[in-house]
């Protein structure tokens, strides 16, 4: 007899099996084959400790040392080594992913940008520093790599960072506006401590020795904030979390993103301000008793002069601050002391005009709304790429931090690097489960019932 089964039950036990060829013996690469895939894994991780831990020790990253020289090239070779070993495992749909293809649009318009940058020598020497340590971070997460571990290595070097730090704080006099730790500024310490507070909340959520390291990060973290003086830190440091969980209980209810909540919080700021004049130092009045946000808004009157100079290019990438006759020489009073614009987003309009700053804006747009898959499938990773997602947002109206060589900054590309692979990885299982349309018509056509033929 013939056995004729239903679509998808096993074949008949007695059927003849065919000869192996050698089509059929190759086996198609897996995961589990990726050629140093811990190497990889570990490596947006080591880029985070260098910038956290060692590179504040060698003079910044404008220091002309042979150790920081060297240690960009050599490690952007080894992950572009590694990512070309492992070509076959390659997901291009990674790299052209709206959050990562927006950036690359931006880079690409920064690198245009050093053609007619105020100082283009150090804007080119900046740029590329700039691109190796983003493609360095990005790169592995284009590869099948295990990132389960990811969070909790970064939360490591976060605790060590803490440590180093009050350990200064216990033994150096701090200064008359707060303590700056190992780091230049006091704003530096309190933007650091703050990230460091966000991932160790997340670390309560697991047992054993990780929540223990979280409590005594905890701990550390608010001592060495309250010594740093850092109060928009502080500020931001408690908004975000909360924010972050209330926004994603608003995506879940709503259907919706990240990038529209985030989105319409900003229209409703420029709404205020258009009923309400400086809503930002009203609340700074009534926070802190300072309407200029410590003298931010004399820094930012005269950034704006010097951006409607070359509005819509900008003075190039990195080539305003610490360049050789810079026109900050002409800055008044205290302003002229400054090293950066204080916001992040002015920044961008400094370096790169108006065009930069918008194809930015498009990546920051698109890297919150590649958070909402993340949600679907587990919303306590997602709270924490939105928590820091915001955290940086709100930092950058005070601070800047876009696209330097910052510890946030770094964290930041790790996030998206981290959402987007995930997103990819959940869509990737989604289209894997649902069946084709022919393989559906095919089983819709198949009788439901054995039928036994004689």
């Amino acid at each position: 007899m013939l056995t004729h089964s239903r679509a998808g039950s096993r074949p008949a036990k007695h059927a003849a099996a065919r000869p192996p060829t050698e089509s059929s013996q190759r086996v198609a690469p897996t995961p589990r084959s990726l050629s140093s895939r811990g190497a990889l894994a570990n490596i947006p991780v080591l880029v985070f400790f260098y910038v956290l831990l060692v590179l504040p020790f060698m003079g910044g990253d404008g220091s002309p040392r042979m150790e920081n020289i060297l240690f960009w090239p050599t490690l952007a070779g080894i992950t572009i080594a590694l990512a070309v070993y492992n070509h076959s495992l390659f997901d291009k749909g990674t790299i052209w992913s709206p959050p990562i293809a927006s950036l690359a649009v931006y880079l690409a318009f920064a690198g245009a940008s050093i053609t007619w940058a105020f100082s283009p020598d150090f804007a080119f020497s900046r740029y590329v520093l700039q691109l190796l340590a983003i493609t360095i971070i990005l790169l592995p997460y284009a590869l099948p790599i295990d990132t389960s571990r990811t969070v909790q290595r970064l939360h490591v070097c976060f605790v060590m960072g803490v440590a180093v730090n009050a350990y200064f704080v216990l033994v150096t006099p701090g200064t008359s506006i707060g303590h700056t730790g190992y780091f230049v500024h006091k704003q530096e310490l309190g933007m650091f401590c703050g990230g460091a507070l966000i991932l160790s909340l997340h670390e309560l959520l697991f047992r054993g020795w990780r929540r223990w390291l979280a409590v005594l990060s905890i701990g550390l973290t608010l001592w060495v904030i309250f010594a740093s003086q850092s109060k928009g830190s502080l500020a931001f440091m408690l908004v975000a979390p909360l924010f972050a969980a209330v926004a994603l209980v608003l995506c879940k209810l709503l259907r919706t993103s990240p990038a529209f909540i985030v989105g319409g919080v900003v229209l409703g700021f420029v709404v205020l301000d258009r009923f309400w004049s400086d809503p930002v130092g009203r609340i700074a009045w009534y926070l802190y008793g300072d309407h200029t946000l410590t003298g931010r808004t004399y820094i930012w009157d005269f950034i704006n002069y010097i951006v409607s100079q070359r509005s819509w290019f900008g003075w190039g990438f990195h080539s305003y601050w610490n360049v050789p006759n810079s026109p900050h020489n002409q800055a008044p009073g205290f302003v002229k002391d400054m090293i950066s614009t204080h916001s992040g987003y002015l920044e961008l309009r400094l370096d790169t005009g108006t065009i930069g700053y918008w194809l930015f804006l498009v990546f920051v747009y698109a890297a919150l709304h590649v958070i909402e898959p993340v949600r679907r499938k587990d919303p306590i990773r997602a709270w924490l790429f939105l928590s820091i997602a915001t955290y940086v947002l709100l930092l950058n109206m005070i601070e800047s931090i876009w696209v330097n060589m910052g510890p946030l900054w770094i964290l930041y590309v790790i996030t998206v690097g981290e959402a987007v692979r995930f997103s990819r990885s959940e869509n990737a299982s989604a289209a894997s489960s649902r069946p084709s349309a022919p393989a559906r018509h095919r089983a819709r056509s198949l009788p439901h019932r054995t039928r036994t033929v004689e």
